[in-house]
Parts: C-alpha cells; sequence; structure tokens
C-alpha cells in the first residue's frame, strides 16, 4: 500500500472513532474490520488518548469481550447492554468480568446487507449510557461511515495493484515480450477496474464531483452529487452549474478554499449548501486540489440527519446536565482520601455552602460531623468506606450544614475504578430523611397518643376474630359496655357471638363487609354480661387475610327510645292534620321542588301516588283574579318583608273546579350567604266557608236593595207627589214659593237617582263602567293620554247589542290585558281595537306592530297573562286565538255566540 494511501485510510479510521465515541458518549471503543474472512482489530481509541491504529488479528486482542463480538459477526444483530456485568448473558466473560463494564454496546457495519465491519463501544464507570436516541444517531454516521470506509478499502486494493504493476514493469523491463503480456494484463485489469469504478462512480451512495477552483464550474459529478443539489441527473449540472451558487454562506465556500491552498486537502469539512429548490441541507465535503489544472475533486455527504442527531445529542446533554444540577439530591464526588471533587448545585444550596469552600476539601473538613447527636463515632465508619466502598451501597448518618445545622441523609454509595481496577473515585447520591426523621419520632408521639385515647375513649374499640368473634383486643369502654371491670376479663378469653340478642344479626354484619370491606353505622342489639338489653351502634373494617374485625362501638339507647318517642309524635301530628283536613309543604326554594303529604293532594282531588307538585304548576293553578296578589305576598315573605306567608286563594282542583285555599307558611332554613332555602307550611280547605261568606254578603246586600226600595225611593217618591199638589194650592208670593218647591223637587230628584243608583250597586254586576264599548272607549282614551308615542284605533262594526254582564265583564279583561301586553311588552306604536257584532256572534280583536313572540316558546310562569286569558274565555265558551311571530306583532281574536 502506498504512504499516501495509508494515511487515508488511518485518517478515516481515527475521524470514524472519534465521531463514533463522541456521538455514543462512550470511553473506549474498538473497530474490528473483516479482511480475507478474518475479523481484524484495526484501531482501539478512547476519548482522552490518540487511537492505537495497529492491527491485530481478533484471537489475539485481550482488551474487548470476544464472545460479545463474535456473537454480533455471526448474528449481524446490534447488542445494547446498561449493566454488561450484571445484567447480561455475557457477564461471565473474562474480560467484563475484570474490568467490571457497565455500558456496552457492539454494532455491525453493514453495506448491502453484508457484515464487512464491528464496533465496539464501553463505558465502566456509568450503567444506561447508551440510549435510543444515541443509538439512533450512532447508526446514521456508521451508515454514511461503511460507505467511506468500502470506498477506502476499493481505493486501497487499486493503489496496492498499481504499485504492484508498476514494480513489475519496472522488474521485467528486458522481457519485452514478457512486458507486452503483463501490459495487456495489465490494461485488461485497468478497463475491469474502470468499470468497477465507474460503477461505483456512478452509483456511490456519496456525491463525487470534480469543479474548477475559480469560480465553481462542475466540470464533472455523478447521479447522487446531482441529486444532492435537487437535479435529476448530472448532465443538468456538468458544464452549466457552479456550486459557489449553492453555498448558504459564500464566505464559509472562500474559507474552504483557503484550507485547501493551504493543506492541498479538506477533510471533514461542514458547511450548509442549498438545493436547486432553495430547500437548505448539511454536507460533509473531502476534497483534494490539482492546481496545476485548476480544479478541485472529492467527495459530498447529506449529513442533515447527523446534524439533526448532533443537535439532539447536544440538547440531551444539556438536559444530563440540568437534570445532575437540578436533582432533588446531593450528588458527590470524592477521592479515595476524601477529598470532594464535585458537589452539584442541590447539595451547595442544602449544606448552605459556596462551591469554592467545599471543593478539593475532606468531607471531614466539611460535610461529616466525628461524632453524631447520638454519641455515635463517624471517623471508623468512614474511613472503612473509602477503603472499601463496594461494601457500603447503602448508608444513613448525619451531615454538618456550614451553619452548624445536624441533617440526616440516606446516601446511595457507587465505586469508580480505572483501568487497572483500582478505586479513583466515590459517587454518592444522598437524600434528606430529616423530615422523615421527625416523622418517625412524630409517629412515635403520635401512637403515644393515640394509645391513650384508646384506652380513655368513651367508645368502645375492639379487633375481635372473624371466625368465631374471640376477642383479641378492647379497651376499657369496650369491656364495661358488655358489663366487665378491664379488658383483661375478656381478651382472649371472651366471644362476642354470645352478646349479641339475635346471632342471625352478626353473620348478616359479617356477609355485608365481604362485600364491602367495611361497614358504616350498623344498628344491633346487644346483651350484657348480666343479661340486660341495649342498643348499640357498630363501624367495622374487615381484614379477611389475618381473619379479623376491627372497629368501634357505641351506646345508642337513649337516642332509640327518642327516635320511638319522635315517631309517635310524627304519627299524632299525621292524625291531626288528617282529621282537621290540612296539608303540609316542604318547598326547596332554589329547586322549587314541593314535598307535600297525602292530605295535600286528596284536598284537591289528585291521587297522592301520583301527583307532584313545582312551584311553577302551583302558581299555574291559582285563579286569575288571584295570582297577582298571592304571589306578592309569597315574594314578600321570602325577601324578609314580612315575617311570614299567609294568602287565600282559589285553587283548581283536578276536575278544573276552583277551591278556597288557606296557605300559611314561613322560611326555616338558610344558605351560607343569607339567602333563604326551605320553607314549610300547613293548606287548609276553606271553601265551605267562602262559599257560606259569599251568600251570606248576597243575601245582605238584596236585603238592603229591598229596603231601600221600599223605604227611602217610596218616600222620595211621596216627596215629589206633595210637592207637585203644594204648586197648585198656595198662590202668595208665587215666585218665592216656586223656588222653593223647584229646590225641594230637585233635592228629591237626586235622591232617588241616588237612591236607584245604590240599588243596583248593591246587586251584583261583573261590568263596572256601563256596556262593553263604553267601557272600552273609556279605557282607549286612558291609554292614549298615558302614551303618547302610540296611535291607538277603535272601530265598531254592526248594530250594538247587549251580551250577558258576566260575558261582557270577562271580554273587557281580556281586552285589557291584550293592551296592556301590547303598551308595556310588546312596545308597539300602533294598536287597533275592533268589535264586530253579528246577528249570531260577537268577536273582539285587538292588534298591534309589537317586537311579537314565539307563541309555544313562553314558560308557564312568565305568561300569566296569557293563561290568564284562556281560563276567562274557556269560563265564558269562548274561542280565543293568538296569532304572533318574532318581529311580526301579535294579534288576539276572542269569539262568543250570541246565545
Amino acid at each position: 500500500m502506498g504512504e499516501r494511501s495509508m494515511i487515508h485510510f488511518d485518517r478515516l479510521i481515527a475521524m470514524l472513532m472519534q465521531v463514533a465515541i463522541e456521538t455514543a458518549g462512550a470511553e473506549t471503543g474498538t473497530l474490528i474490520l473483516l479482511e480475507d474472512d478474518r475479523l481484524i482489530v484495526v484501531a482501539q481509541c478512547s476519548g482522552s488518548r490518540q487511537c492505537d491504529l495497529e492491527k491485530i488479528a481478533l484471537v489475539d486482542c485481550a482488551t474487548i469481550p470476544v464472545s460479545v463480538i463474535h456473537s454480533v459477526a455471526r448474528t449481524s444483530e446490534t447488542l445494547v447492554f446498561d449493566d454488561a456485568v450484571s445484567k447480561s448473558p455475557f457477564s461471565t466473560d473474562p474480560y467484563i468480568q475484570h474490568q467490571q463494564t457497565r455500558s456496552l454496546l457492539c454494532l455491525p457495519i453493514l453495506m448491502q446487507s453484508q457484515t464487512i465491519g464491528i464496533l465496539y463501544l464501553e463505558h465502566d464507570l456509568s450503567t444506561g449510557v447508551f440510549t435510543h436516541d444515541r443509538l439512533q444517531a450512532l447508526k446514521l454516521s456508521i451508515a454514511q461511515a461503511a460507505i467511506s470506509l468500502e470506498n477506502a478499502r476499493l481505493y486501497e486494493q487499486l493503489t496496492n495493484y498499481t504499485e504492484t504493476l508498476e514494480r513489475k514493469v519496472e522488474e521485467q523491463t528486458q522481457a519485452l515480450q514478457q512486458e507486452i503480456a503483463e501490459r495487456q494484463q495489465t490494461e485488461a485489469a485497468l478497463q475491469r477496474s474502470e468499470t468497477k469504478f465507474r460503477n461505483i462512480f456512478e452509483n456511490s451512495q456519496v456525491g463525487i464531483f470534480r469543479v474548477r477552483i475559480c469560480d465553481g464550474l462542475i466540470l464533472d459529478a455523478n447521479q447522487r452529487f446531482a441529486n444532492l443539489y435537487g437535479f435529476d441527473s448530472p448532465e443538468e449540472m456538468i458544464g452549466l452549474e457552479r456550486t459557489a451558487d449553492y453555498y448558504v454562506n459564500p464566505s464559509e465556500r472562500k474559507q474552504f478554499l483557503e484550507s485547501l491552498m493551504r493543506d492541498r486537502e479538506v477533510r471533514s469539512y461542514e458547511v450548509q449548501m442549498r438545493k436547486r429548490d432553495g430547500t437548505v441541507f448539511w454536507g460533509l465535503f473531502s476534497s483534494y486540489l490539482n492546481a496545476g489544472d485548476d480544479y478541485i475533486e472529492g467527495v459530498l455527504a447529506d449529513i442533515s440527519d447527523h446534524k439533526q442527531a448532533e443537535a439532539a445529542f447536544r440538547q440531551s446533554e444539556a438536559n444530563y446536565r440540568n437534570l445532575l444540577q437540578t436533582a432533588n439530591s446531593v450528588i458527590l464526588r470524592y477521592d479515595p482520601q476524601g477529598r470532594i471533587r464535585y458537589i452539584n448545585d442541590y447539595g451547595v444550596k442544602l449544606l448552605g455552602y459556596e462551591e469554592h469552600e467545599i471543593l478539593g476539601r475532606t468531607v471531614f473538613e466539611t460535610i461529616i460531623p466525628e461524632a453524631e447527636l447520638s454519641g455515635r463515632d463517624m471517623r471508623p465508619f468512614v474511613h472503612d468506606l473509602l477503603r472499601n466502598p463496594q461494601a457500603y451501597p447503602q448508608a444513613e448518618g448525619e451531615n454538618l450544614c456550614r451553619d452548624g445545622r445536624r441533617v440526616w441523609m440516606e446516601w446511595s454509595n457507587q465505586a469508580i475504578f480505572n483501568e487497572r481496577g483500582e478505586v479513583v473515585e466515590i459517587l454518592s447520591v444522598g437524600n434528606d430523611t430529616t423530615q422523615r426523621k421527625q416523622a418517625e419520632e412524630a409517629l412515635q408521639r403520635s401512637e403515644t397518643t393515640f394509645r391513650t385515647i384508646f384506652e380513655n375513649s368513651q367508645v368502645g374499640i375492639y379487633r375481635t376474630r372473624t371466625c368465631d368473634g374471640l376477642i383479641l383486643k378492647a379497651n376499657q369502654c369496650f369491656a364495661e359496655l358488655l358489663g366487665f371491670d378491664s379488658p383483661e376479663e375478656i381478651v382472649g378469653l371472651e366471644h362476642t357471638t354470645g352478646y349479641y340478642v339475635n346471632p342471625n344479626v352478626r353473620q348478616h354484619a359479617i356477609e355485608l363487609m365481604k362485600r364491602d370491606r367495611e361497614l358504616r353505622s350498623f344498628e344491633v342489639q346487644m346483651r350484657k354480661r348480666d343479661g340486660t338489653v341495649f342498643w348499640v351502634l357498630f363501624s367495622s373494617y374487615l381484614n379477611a387475610t389475618d381473619d379479623y374485625i376491627e372497629g368501634t362501638i357505641a351506646d345508642i339507647s337513649d337516642r332509640k327510645q327518642a327516635e320511638a318517642a319522635l315517631q309517635m309524635s310524627e304519627e299524632r301530628l299525621r292524625l291531626a292534620l288528617t282529621a282537621a283536613n290540612q296539608g303540609l309543604y316542604d318547598l326547596n326554594i332554589k329547586t322549587e321542588e314541593v314535598a307535600i303529604n297525602p292530605e295535600y293532594a286528596l284536598m284537591l282531588g289528585y291521587d297522592p301516588a301520583t301527583y307532584q307538585v313545582t312551584k311553577s304548576k302551583w302558581i299555574e293553578s291559582l285563579h286569575p283574579d288571584d295570582r297577582e296578589s298571592v304571589l306578592a305576598v309569597y315574594y314578600a315573605c321570602i325577601t324578609g318583608e314580612i315575617p311570614s306567608y299567609r294568602a287565600e286563594y282559589r285553587h283548581r282542583t283536578q276536575d278544573g273546579q276552583w277551591k278556597w285555599i288557606l296557605a300559611v307558611g314561613n322560611v326555616v332554613a338558610w344558605n351560607e350567604f343569607g339567602e333563604p332555602i326551605r320553607a314549610l307550611g300547613v293548606v287548609t280547605d276553606i271553601d265551605d266557608r267562602k262559599r257560606a261568606e259569599a251568600a251570606s254578603i248576597l243575601e245582605e246586600r238584596n236585603r238592603m236593595a229591598r229596603e231601600i226600595h221600599d223605604t227611602l225611593a217610596q218616600a222620595f217618591t211621596g216627596i215629589l207627589a206633595q210637592v207637585g199638589a203644594a204648586k197648585q194650592v198656595l198662590t202668595d208670593d208665587v215666585e218665592a214659593t216656586q223656588a222653593h218647591l223647584d229646590l225641594i223637587a230637585e233635592l228629591a230628584r237626586t235622591g232617588l237617582v241616588e237612591a236607584r243608583r245604590s240599588v243596583v250597586a248593591l246587586r251584583p254586576q261583573l261590568l263596572e263602567e256601563g256596556s262593553l264599548q263604553n267601557a272600552l272607549h273609556r279605557l282607549i282614551a286612558q291609554i292614549r293620554a298615558a302614551a303618547m308615542d302610540t296611535t291607538l284605533y277603535y272601530e265598531i262594526e254592526g248594530a250594538v247589542y247587549a251580551l250577558p254582564p258576566e260575558v261582557e265583564s270577562n271580554l273587557l279583561r281580556m281586552g285589557q290585558e291584550a293592551l296592556t301586553n301590547a303598551t308595556r311588552h310588546a312596545n308597539a306604536d300602533e294598536i287597533r281595537v275592533e268589535l264586530k257584532y253579528d246577528r249570531d256572534r260577537f268577536c273582539l280583536r285587538v292588534k298591534d306592530n309589537g317586537r311579537g313572540f314565539g307563541v309555544g316558546s313562553i314558560p308557564s310562569s312568565e305568561g300569566f297573562g296569557l293563561l290568564g286569558m284562556s281560563e276567562r274565555a274557556e269560563r265564558i265558551g269562548a274561542q280565543l286565538a293568538i296569532r304572533s311571530q318574532p318581529g311580526q306583532g301579535t294579534e288576539i281574536i276572542v269569539t262568543v255566540n250570541r246565545e
């Protein structure tokens, strides 16, 4: 092999190994190549010294685990071990045992699916070094390196062949015939070599090029080189394109040329290039300068993935460093003399030192006291640890802070060995266990406290065996509940099964505990030692594994007696309410749900089993004439304006009739904000009383009307008759007499009119202001005066006739409600009121141009006016039509038959 070829190959090997060690984070590495079917060690390197490039047969190499290499050579599969000495199939390998190898990586180097070599890396000090990300980055680098190795090998073979040929030509110059024959052979070999290298050139996975020095004009290029720049073929580039145009930073080409001019060649020059479409990629150049012919030739590989992997690796390294510095543990490295070489930020902060105050000093001068507060001498222990750290993988003790405080630390220690197996450093990771120690002391104090509680508790505390109820543990109260003087009389001697009034209850309780693992507030009757029966409340937990039950027991005999008395009282109250025909209600003010007793439903004619009440349903059931006043009283009570609620109103029954009800109630609960949340009350049927009162009032009004008619009206009629007679007989002072008589007559007529008005007023009249058309006319006049921005039209069609008083009264109220809705809620600026008197029927129509609404979209609790109109129409047998759409106004039509 030529000297230049050898130097090139050695540099390639050294560069490959350096990249591999740095990429993987290894300490040492070895490269084994396959030469003539034999595995040859060609390089042994470490991160801290130059590579040893002396070739050795694998069987003669004692610095690597040969068994691992043979396994990878046989299977062509990568082997990665996080802790080879203890957790791998090769842990018995003599080299691994001697070196105590931790992280190990053995990777096949493949070329066209054939193994051409093996890369072996190791790290003896740390486990888990060769992570997935590092392995991926290494595989990418090795895939590129395999091509370079194969090209170098081919180049080496060609160089060897050429040198051999030249030597033979020199030796046989005298034999021309032989020379010609050899020359022919050489030419044939060269042709084959040319063909071979042409194939390599055209099919290489790296770009091969020749460019002009002065301007970068591409003189020759292979397919891969063209593809790297985004071209389909070399013909699109050769003699046409200039590489100078594809540098992202043109100054980098200048630096590249300067290095080339100085050293005649440039190896592994990394630079960012731009493809034809502008895409940026990282390229790795290795180039040779031919200054005489003014050209540069070399190879170019795309290392974008490698650069990304490097960036990820650097980020990973930064993350590891940050993790080390920000770990919530103290991390120390110190030598066998105890001198501290490294401490992380957490340790500096925890122990109160500045970094320069602790580095270089021994552990006894800084963080370890000579004696603990308990009196334990720490010096023998630490000295033994420094001599034999493997014997102390875990240790716990007091440590000193700079300000004199003592903290408890739990340490994990690991020895770090050199190549000769000597301890050079000790790595210790410590966690602050001061709080845990304090917690243990607190737990001891707590145990004492709970022991006191257990012994002096006013409830019984026990543990019994599940199978037979044998008492395993009990406090004083438990013993006294069963009639014993002390726990010693029952623990291990008595069985609780004998103290159940009904033994089946205990079995039922155990079944429940087996299902739920625990039992809460379980009430049962027990019997004391002397036979006295009492009620108890159990809360128990089942430990099926250890076959015991533990829990608490309390005597609730007094409470059970009080509950029995309360049930009797409630039964008496229910009977009293039933006898008085009264119903109870319980209102949840927030949810508007109402709970009632059966008498409430029966009072209104409903089935108690199916009748449900809500506030909205209750409001819908109120008589329209009573609804406003009843709700006013309700809200006044809820807001606290009045102390209690009391109202008389008519309520719709199940058959559609109206029944008078008296309701009284109070708010009984408020939330933390002072808002009422619950009200209780009683309702009473007063329908018979109200009907009797109405009949009595009607009778009294009729009686008074008769009295006025029979007395006052008759008297005034007599006065008029007497005055008429007096006018005929009086002759003196006619003018004065006539004036007095005229005054008497006027007074009499006025009194008569008033008497007749009183008679009419005392009789029941549903229409208060004369005829329907006149009353509506006056109502519209009032609205016109109050709503100046609203235009009202009033029209009457057909011959006016009177309708029954109740019909006209309800029609007036319906018209009044429609006008109120149009002016107050619809924001209408035009309203039309029409009365149409046909021969057989009458029609009232109120139409506005307001904002309108969806007829079916109004909640019943907000549409009381429309509900009242519907009820009035039903009452007089009228047909009610309501037509409205949002933004299109509203039209209300009421039609009633004349007869």
